[in-house]
């Protein structure tokens, strides 16, 4: 369930016109985007850009958010969708000491929203002074859920990671089951990039799971045990040949102090990425547009 929300309880910027259904206000104790029309529901806080729920019209929330994230500025929130960028853990050289990049830890600007139809567009980037990496997030909320992801080169060359860090609501991750990803090549994160091959069968997790598959397309989530019955979650990345499926199962959980003992069998991971051989070289001033679709079908 979203966090209690109060619309009143900061203005918005008299440059950006809000349609209605989108207000600036307050969620997880921080400044927000609040979205609330008869299409769906959505929270979008300004630190970070980061999508913590999105509710479709009849249907239980996408996203799962950890009860024991801490939130706030340069806080790296545990749940919802973290934009990360613009490298991935450590990096390629594993020279950075904060994981998965500045991208959700930096305050992002709101640039415009708009409704057009049943979607409710939001539109945010980086401040100004991001020099060596410029990023421009869009939200399309509706039916389903659009994001698009665009970092765009500085003055230098770049070998640009980034990813869609998505925590899926699941009843029980234990009784899922994904798809699309059959026969794929994988590189195992829980043992050292060791290379591997996927299942030909739909992917069923049965411990720590940490895997960058190359595999464009399509990835379902079948899952029987979802609050409210069972429902299927697709997922149509863009910009990309990578997809990371990720739980820490027990035994990683238990050393995490942003997820609860018991709450690692009520998400999945299911993200698009640009990551270790996967990164985008960027010479200055070229884009990469990293982008995910998910739509619930029951």
């Amino acid at each position: 369930m979203p966090a209690a929300q109060d619309p009143a309880a900061a203005a918005p910027d008299a440059a950006v016109t809000l349609p209605e259904g989108v207000a600036l206000g307050t969620a997880h104790g921080v400044d927000a985007v609040l979205v609330d029309t008869p299409a769906a529901s959505a929270v979008i806080l300004l630190d970070g850009a980061h999508l913590t729920s999105f509710v479709p019209a009849g249907e239980q929330d996408l996203l799962w958010m950890s009860p024991s994230s801490d939130v706030g500025p340069g806080v790296a929130v545990r749940g919802g969708i973290p934009l990360v960028g613009p490298w991935f853990g450590t990096g390629r050289d594993l020279a950075h000491a904060v994981k998965h990049g500045w991208l959700r830890n930096v305050r992002w600007d709101l640039v415009s929203a708009r409704r057009e139809g049943g979607t409710t567009e939001v539109t945010l980037r980086t401040p100004e002074d991001a020099v060596a990496v410029r990023a421009e997030v869009v939200f399309r909320l509706g039916a389903q859920l659009d994001v698009d992801l665009t970092l765009t080169a500085g003055p230098r060359r770049i070998e640009l990671e980034a990813a869609l860090h998505t925590y899926l609501a699941v009843g029980d991750v234990r009784e899922i089951r994904i798809g699309g990803l059959e026969g794929a090549e994988f590189l195992d994160n829980t043992r050292g990039l060791a290379e591997d091959v996927m299942p030909a069968q739909l992917l069923r997790l049965t411990g720590s799971t940490d895997r960058i598959v190359a595999r464009a397309g399509e990835v379902t989530l079948e899952d029987d045990s979802a609050p409210g019955g069972g429902r299927r979650v697709v997922s149509t990345p863009r910009g990309t040949s990578r997809t990371i499926v990720w739980n820490p199962w027990d035994e990683l959980t238990r050393g995490m102090a942003d997820i609860p003992d018991e709450d690692w069998p009520r998400f999945v991971c299911i993200e698009p990425a640009v990551a270790k051989d996967g990164f985008v070289a960027l010479e200055p001033g070229r884009s990469h547009r990293l982008g995910v679709s998910y739509r619930i079908e029951r």
